[in-house]
């Protein structure tokens, strides 16, 4: 039961990252949709938010995983993960109101 609680917190971080990933590429995908025009913000995205987030959450990825087969505990790692999906929110919120995203109007 030990090693079950042991694990819980880094098989969490391994779906979380796993999950951000797959998110943060299909977002990337998508970036010029449907005209292949770029704005400021999907060429500052494309340039800099997504390789930034995308090494750190495969970092976090490597990192949960590693732990999960040695069966340390993750718990700190999991909050400082969870700390930065919510930097990313801010961060990619913030760009997209203050960058020309075509939004028009």
């Amino acid at each position: 039961m030990q090693i079950i609680r042991e694990r819980k917190f880094a098989g969490i971080g391994i779906l979380i990252s796993l999950i951000v990933v797959g998110l943060l590429y299909y977002t990337n995908a998508m970036v010029g949709f449907p005209d292949d025009h770029l704005t400021e913000f999907d060429r500052f995205y494309k340039e800099v938010i997504f390789p930034i987030f995308m090494t750190i959450n495969i970092l976090f990825l490597i990192v949960f995983s590693t732990l999960f087969f040695l069966k340390k505990k993750a718990g700190y790692l999991l909050i400082l993960q969870l700390l930065v999906l919510i930097l990313y929110t801010v961060v990619d919120y913030y760009f997209s109101i203050n960058l020309e995203n075509g939004q028009g109007g």
